[in-house]
This record gives structure tokens, C-alpha cells and sequence, in this order.
């Protein structure tokens, strides 16, 4: 019950009234996806997705992390309402993304609906291995018994594997607090007999954080986290971190320090329980505007940008 009125408060509180991305419009990098060239040799091609979802491509390597395309509504999640992927947006929006006709691998940050739902789904149409924790696997198992257990890999802080031609580097990573405790909570530690049907059941797993180096270039990608647990300190080319409330938000000036990245991405900002075909939307609790005034007040390292839904850009 407890869960339940949480998520009425958030429902009520995210309601869609944040401005929109062109407000922004200097700080915006990309072009059309579908209108993107394939990446060429030494580039990497990054495409919003939404919520904190990319596709990652190099000439030879495609990644896919965090897909959410089955999006749901504010008051059906409060309700913890019957909830499935919804396979006529996945091909819909997996086709504005561009995506190529193989993945090699999804990374999930972490197992609640708006990271994990559409991964199974997505595999069994473009294969590749899924990387996320122990909780995400067996809820991807339940999910999608007919995936091979092999391609779904629950991995640990510390981890590290090869996927296509990028090495993957995994680390440790904390939630965001929302009214003072982790949404969702819970780990998964054994297979489980039934599918998951409502977002209360998406539990948020071990979160994880990647490091992915490809085409000698490196990413670091997380989905938020508190102030005091910071991303180890790093030279990156390119820092994607999860600004999505309050905690995000705190920690990210010493995040971005610690990374010393060319470029830095704030990302989970977005309405994400609005459809996409509505167009990006600050959520109302983003506080964008004071993140970007931090970021220049304090000259921060690298370049501040955002990306709009479906554009790619390329990391040279």
C-alpha cells in the first residue's frame, strides 16, 4: 500500500507541464535518424531514444541501452495497472531509431519497466546478448522463455565482457530516491514461474552502470545516483548521466569532475510517461535550467549538449 500511494504522489507531481526541448535549442546535437549515414571508420553514432535509451553504433558494433518504447501512463502505473510491451510501437519507433537489422548486445542499467520491458521483446526480433543484473535476467527469463538462457547475462559490478568489437566495463551504480526511498524496490534472487504483467513487478534489480569503450572511444552511461557514490575517475569522450530528480541532480557536478568527459549528456529527463509521438517534454521536476547554469557557473569539463527523441549524432 505504501508503493501504491507513492506512486499517486508521483503521478500527481510529474504531470506534464515542463517546457520543451527547443527552449534549449543551442545546446541540441543530432540529425533525423533516419537521415543519419551509417557511422564510418573511428566514429561512434549515439540516437536518443527517449527516457534514458541510446543506440550506440560503430561501424561495425551496435549497442542498445535502456529501450522504452511501450510507454504507460502516469495513472496506471499509480494504479499498478496490467501492463504488457506493445509490439506495434516497438516496431514503429525501432524503425525511426534506425535501428540496423542485428544488435549485438542491450545493457540495462537497471530492471524497473521504463529500463527493461521492451528488451525481450527487442531481442527476440534483433538477437544480441542482454547484459543486466541477476533480478533483470530473471525477470527477462519469465518475460521471454523462449530466449536461449546463454544470451541473458546477469552481471556484477565489476564484470566485463566483449560484444561485437566494444569492450564493456561494469560498474556500480545507486538509484535515485524519490520521497526519501528507492521506487520499486526489491531483488530477485531465483527463476520465477510468472510472467511480469504490472509495473510493480519490474523490481529495480542490482543498478549498474557501464563503461563501454568502441572505436576507440569511451562512454559512460548511468541511469541516475545519489550524492557520496560517484562513477570512478575517468578521461571519457562522452558522459551520459541520469538527471531524472532530485538525487541525479545533486550528484552531478562531482560526477561530471570525476569523469572529465569531451562531452556530457544529462539524461532520464524527460516526461517519459507521456507517448512518445507527443515530443520531448522537460518532466516538471527536471530542473534543467539550474543544471545547465551550475554547469556553465561552475565551468564544468567538456561540452554540454542534448539530444531530441529519434536524432543521431556522431562522436568523433
Amino acid at each position: 500500500m505504501r508503493h501504491y500511494f507513492s506512486l499517486l504522489i508521483i503521478a500527481l507531481t510529474l504531470i506534464s507541464c515542463g517546457s520543451r526541448l527547443n527552449t534549449q535549442r543551442e545546446l541540441l546535437v543530432g540529425i533525423k535518424a533516419s537521415d543519419a549515414p551509417s557511422p564510418k571508420h573511428g566514429e561512434v553514432q549515439i540516437t536518443y531514444l527517449g527516457t534514458n535509451g541510446y543506440l550506440i553504433r560503430s561501424r561495425d558494433t551496435s549497442i542498445v541501452i535502456d529501450p522504452f518504447f511501450s510507454r504507460i501512463s502516469l495513472i496506471k502505473v499509480a494504479l499498478n495497472a496490467p501492463y504488457s510491451p506493445s509490439t506495434p510501437l516497438i516496431a514503429e519507433y525501432s524503425q525511426r531509431a534506425n535501428f540496423p537489422t542485428h544488435i549485438d548486445g542491450w545493457l540495462v542499467t537497471h530492471s524497473h519497466f521504463d529500463h527493461l520491458i521492451d528488451v525481450p521483446p527487442l531481442q527476440q526480433q534483433f538477437s544480441g546478448k542482454i547484459i543486466t543484473s541477476p533480478t533483470g535476467k530473471f525477470l527477462c527469463q519469465a518475460a521471454a522463455p523462449k530466449i536461449a538462457s546463454a544470451k541473458i547475462i546477469g552481471a556484477r559490478p565489476g564484470n566485463h565482457y566483449q560484444i561485437g568489437k566494444a569492450n564493456i566495463h561494469v560498474l556500480s551504480s545507486k538509484h535515485d530516491r524519490v520521497l526519501g526511498s528507492t521506487p520499486i524496490p526489491g531483488l530477485i534472487s531465483k527463476a520465477i514461474s510468472s510472467a511480469p504483467i504490472r509495473p510493480r513487478d519490474w523490481k529495480v534489480g542490482t543498478p549498474l552502470a557501464f563503461l563501454i569503450e568502441i572505436a576507440g572511444k569511451k562512454i559512460y552511461i548511468d541511469s541516475g545516483g545519489m550524492p557520496g557514490h560517484l562513477p570512478p575517475s575517468r578521461n571519457v569522450d562522452l558522459a551520459i548521466l541520469g538527471v531524472a530528480v532530485g538525487d541525479g541532480q545533486q550528484r552531478f557536478d562531482e560526477a561530471v569532475q570525476a569523469l572529465n568527459p569531451r562531452y556530457t549528456l544529462p539524461s532520464h529527463q524527460d516526461d517519459f510517461f507521456t507517448p512518445l509521438h507527443r515530443g520531448f517534454r522537460f518532466s516538471s521536476i527536471s530542473n534543467f535550467s539550474k543544471l545547465k547554469k551550475d554547469y556553465l557557473g561552475k565551468q564544468l569539463p567538456g561540452e554540454l549538449i542534448l539530444m531530441d527523441y529519434f536524432q543521431s549524432w556522431i562522436l568523433n
